[in-house]
């Protein structure tokens, strides 16, 4: 009986569900741009990743390799990548307690939980997905500068939902645990845009000796405006309390539900919830599943214009041939770079028909009546048929979908701005890289906690590169990373991928990069 009422619970908060159906499952599968070859390193690059890739991860780098590749390098399919994670994918507790046939309620439902949430119904647990695609890139370099250009396409999502909510979801409408009133929040947002990203580096500063162990270095500096096309956006917060007593096999008892949520959305899915909000006003008794009809190809559209940047230094000294040994490993150019890099200053615009929708009641609602013959014989014995029926009919549309509808002239999202710094040190084929960063905006999976990267790659007859580290902090546990390819002087292709060994104490981490097909000529 219990699953019965979960089920309609979740029809009550219909807002919720409609944002994750219109979003979530549409979407693809530390927020920032990746490549095959910074997520094979642990995902840095601040002082490492060069080509057009450097315009999203620290322009200044544009500089870097400036004699090792022709004047010309152009990238069809150019990248792709995607990333996913947060405290919500505890795959650890949810192999212990989900795939071993426990029956989830009393103590193990507790345990469980709380392992997941912890104790308090308002703690909060989130995911993420950021996932991208470099449609077209090219570089041109001069003998002083570097100029390029790339088209980047983007996809950030985030959730986060309250102990409270999972307790509904595992519990049904337990009144014992509801009858004292538990939090029900969560939190939604998709964003998805384009980005045509136009950077510049050159050479600011050159010398020669450095403390006794260089014999030359430069400072260079990149600046990558970028043209920002809205896409897609839509985002829900709810906060409520929910409260029941006396449900019993036989009568739905009393529900109590103090919410208010607010709803920002813009194109076809804000038309279609002011249709919905327009027809319920004028008396027609509308549906509002029947006005939700979202399509995924909303999320390629341009629904507003905006502007952003990407700032970047880089040092390169030029060690001594002698350091570290000439020979072996070590054997061939020796260079120490250090990068800072400031990504994603700005924000989106959508302009589209923006709309913000609200609403906010506490409301204390009779439960029906257990109708056997009316299950019998309108529902063919499918109780959760008739539950739903009679839910939706008596609440459903009146309580939830009594929101307030408010034009606005657009919404803006700001970018999930990140500082990094980076060093990287080539010796030879091998190479060793670290990276700091931390968020300066919390979306998607940018944290402001500060994260560590750290990677090595040693290069077989200087052509193939075996990558291997791992990345702790943020808002992850850590990830392990690994990565290969062929890199020529005319052609690159690589691959790297990253994932989680325990999900148990920060939730679970993935992610995966193709390198797209780049010519050097």
């Amino acid at each position: 009986m219990k699953k019965s009422y979960l089920n309609y619970i979740i029809v009550l908060s219909s807002l919720t569900l409609m944002f994750l159906s219109a979003s979530g499952k549409h979407l693809f599968a530390q927020s920032g741009h990746q490549t095959a070859r910074m997520m094979g390193l642990g995902g840095g690059g601040a002082a490492y990743q060069d080509l057009y890739h450097a315009n999203f991860v620290n322009p200044a780098n544009l500089m870097i390799n400036h004699n090792k590749r022709p004047t010309i390098t152009a990238g069809l399919a150019g990248g792709i990548y995607a990333r996913a994670g947060g405290s919500l994918l505890n795959i650890s507790t949810y192999n212990e307690y989900l795939t071993s046939g426990l029956v989830i309620e009393g103590a193990v439902a507790d345990n469980m939980l709380d392992q997941w949430f912890g104790v308090s119904s308002s703690n909060m647990r989130s995911g993420s997905i950021d996932a991208g695609a470099v449609t077209l890139g090219g570089v041109y370099r001069a003998d002083r500068w570097v100029i390029s250009a790339a088209h980047r396409y983007r996809v950030i999502a985030g959730g986060s939902f309250s102990r409270g909510l999972a307790d509904l979801v595992f519990r049904g409408l337990d009144s014992d645990y509801f009858s004292d009133p538990r939090a029900l929040n969560t939190r939604q947002e998709m964003v998805a845009f384009n980005e045509v990203s136009v950077g510049f580096a050159t050479s600011i500063y050159s010398g020669q000796d450095l403390f006794g162990f260089t014999d030359g270095f430069r400072i260079y500096a990149g600046i990558a405006p970028k043209l920002l096309l809205g896409g897609d956006y839509a985002s829900l917060s709810m906060n409520s309390t929910l409260r029941v007593q006396g449900v019993t096999a036989t009568d739905g008892g009393s529900i109590n539900h103090n919410f208010s949520y607010t709803l920002e959305a813009a194109g076809e899915l804000s038309d279609q919830l002011a249709a919905y909000n327009r027809d319920r006003i004028a008396g027609s008794d509308p549906k509002l599943n029947d006005y939700v009809d979202y399509s995924s190809g909303n999320l390629s559209g341009i629904n507003g214009i905006s502007a952003g940047v990407d700032l970047g230094v880089t040092a390169e000294l030029d060690l001594k041939e002698n350091l570290f040994g000439g020979y072996g490993i070590f054997k061939g150019d020796k260079k120490l770079r250090l990068g800072l890099s400031l990504t994603d200053l700005g924000s989106v615009s959508f302009s589209d028909r923006a709309r913000s929708f609200g609403a906010a009641d506490d409301f204390y609602w009779e439960g029906f009546q257990y109708d056997q013959d009316t299950i019998d014989e309108r529902f063919d014995g499918d109780e959760s048929a008739y539950f739903e029926s009679v839910l939706i009919d008596s609440i459903g549309n009146d309580i939830y979908g009594n929101f307030s509808t408010s034009d606005q002239s657009r919404h803006s999202v700001g970018l999930p701005t990140q500082l990094r710094f980076g060093s990287h040190l080539e010796l030879g084929r091998f190479g060793l890289m670290l990276d700091l960063g931390a968020g300066l905006l919390e979306r998607g999976s940018n944290s402001r906690k500060m994260y560590i990267a750290l990677g090595s790659e040693y290069r077989f007859w200087n052509r193939i590169p075996l990558r291997a580290g791992f990345r702790t902090g943020g808002d992850n546990s850590t990830t392990y990373h690994a990565g290969t390819g062929v890199e020529f002087r005319n052609i690159d292709f690589t691959i790297g991928a990253a994932t989680t060994a325990s999900s148990k104490q920060n939730g679970a981490a993935i992610g995966a990069a193709w390198s797209g097909i780049v010519v050097h000529f």
